[in-house]
């Protein structure tokens, strides 16, 4: 599978049978068989063409083959948990501060892939509490670059390409990257 940042909050991921989108901005191009939004991003995604279904709401959902939840982390913010191809990504929106405890209980366990976005409101520091918790094998950064060195001085590494492959097969139960991806 191939994983790409496109800025602000929006990744891609293009598996072998689907593509998807997390909160699409202007610079995302192609065609996507489920694009979701977690709050606030409808107008981008209205520009793009050729997507079969548009999710912006908790529920779960079968789409080509990818298993998705979504579920509230706070008011207008929608948390997705997606498995596809044997790998689960979670793409936490727009956080405002650590979420609770119950958050992760809803969450479940197993995730191996978060995609995440610094802020003001959420910081390096919050992240790094975030990657405890969550353990996951790869985190992929993203938001605001005037962030991103204060996140590689804290052990983050720039990826050398954009977009990146990755594989259930990759996925070490020792290691956890925590990676950006070049703008």
């Amino acid at each position: 599978m191939k994983i790409q940042f496109h800025g602000q909050n929006c990744f891609s991921i293009h598996g072998k049978d689907v593509s998807l989108a997390f909160d699409p901005n202007e610079t995302l191009k192609g065609k996507f068989d489920f694009v979701m939004n977690s709050g606030g991003f409808q107008k981008a995604c209205d520009s793009l063409k050729d997507i079969k279904k548009v999710l912006q709401l908790p529920g779960e959902f079968e789409i080509s083959g990818a298993l998705v939840r979504g579920f509230y982390s706070r008011l207008g913010n929608v948390v997705y948990k997606v498995t596809l191809e044997g790998v689960s990504f979670v793409h936490l929106g727009s956080l405002e501060s650590k979420p609770s405890t119950e958050f992760f209980e809803k969450l479940g366990e197993n995730v191996d892939v978060v995609l995440v976005t610094l802020s003001d409101k959420f910081g390096v520091k919050d992240v790094k509490d975030l990657i405890e918790t969550l353990d996951p094998r790869y985190t992929f950064i993203g938001g605001s670059q005037s962030f991103f060195p204060k996140m590689v001085e804290e052990g983050a590494r720039i990826a050398e390409e954009n977009p990146l492959n990755i594989a259930q097969t990759s996925l070490n139960e020792e290691r956890s990257d925590v990676l950006i991806l070049p703008i």
